[in-house]
């Protein structure tokens, strides 16, 4: 009795230690350990097959997450995710709601810019937190782009998911605000935090940093950064690392690639691919399989106004 009297004091005191220490209370434990569960449990939104459903409980995901980081502000899981959750909504479904909407309701198409450009905005600042704990980061954020690059340099395989959605969606915002000179300027920094990512894990995300590479220099024109030659061998990359099974990376290739180079036969080649393969061919990734599909069949059917 008298060992395991003792035994209770010392972790009394070690709990009342670590408390002070790390000032946690039980409802930031709880908060915590909630993180972990949304982070493990986020694959599972991603293996939706409906994509009404997935639209609508997306939303509620987002604002569930917010309302928890509201209250735990530190925690880098909930901050993470909310940049990932935003960039991959507006993309998945705010950016479908653009397309559909080209050519057949401009109030709708300019609402769904709006919304898009607003959460593409809100994932980047959710990234910026995290990234900003690294003090030559955030020292160079705001300086040259050489210093910029030194500073990326230091940061490791830890800052992988920041950096990748963060620029996603700092990437996303300039692509929707191409009009802007201001806007145009900053992409060299988000070149070059991709840069960083495709350096440490070129395959993190489905090969996200490939595709990010390959939409970049296959969407523009040589005097404003494109390269065929290279977002062709991002493509490649990216298809072959899931055996052409991850949907949207043909998607993105016929849109950017072979729209820009005329490439009618390639174009309706990779569509087609995407109609033809089971969205399930990659089960954890059923969703984004889905609105490939979707934005296939409308490639297709407005491909006289692209060739």
């Amino acid at each position: 009795m008298l060992l395991r009297g003792k035994v209770f004091i010392a972790f009394a005191l070690i709990c009342q230690v670590y408390f002070s220490v790390v000032s946690c209370t039980p409802k930031q434990i709880a908060s915590d350990i909630t993180s972990q569960i949304f982070k493990g449990g986020a694959p599972s939104f991603e293996m939706e097959s409906d994509i009404e459903i997935g639209e609508n409980s997306g939303l509620t995901m987002i604002k569930m997450m917010e309302a928890f980081q509201h209250d735990n502000p530190k925690n880098k899981n909930y901050l993470v995710l909310l940049s990932r959750s935003y960039a991959m909504y507006a993309f998945g479904f705010l950016e479908w709601n653009i397309m559909k909407n080209t050519g057949v309701d401009e109030g709708k198409k300019a609402a769904a810019e709006a919304r898009a450009k607003s959460f593409y905005e809100k994932g980047k600042s959710f990234g910026l937190v995290v990234l900003n704990r690294n003090a030559g980061f955030e020292k160079t954020l705001t300086k040259d782009l050489d210093s910029f690059k030194k500073a990326l340099k230091g940061m490791g395989r830890n800052n992988v998911p920041a950096l990748f959605f963060t620029a996603f969606n700092w990437g996303s915002w300039i692509n929707l605000n191409k009009d802007s000179p201001f806007a145009i300027a900053e992409f060299p920094k988000v070149e070059a935090m991709m840069q960083r990512v495709l350096e440490i894990d070129e395959f993190y995300n489905y090969a996200g940093p490939h595709m990010f590479f390959g939409y970049s220099f296959g969407s523009r024109p040589a005097m404003f950064g494109g390269n065929p030659a290279k977002s062709k061998e991002h493509f490649e990359k990216a298809l072959a690392a899931y055996q052409r099974k991850f949907l949207m990376a043909l998607v993105l290739y016929a849109q950017s690639y072979a729209v820009q180079n005329q490439d009618r036969e390639l174009f309706e080649s990779l569509l087609n691919e995407v109609l033809t393969t089971p969205a399930d061919a990659l089960p954890e990734q059923r969703l984004a399989n889905e609105i490939a599909k979707l934005r296939a069949r409308w490639l297709l059917d407005h491909e006289s106004t692209l060739f």
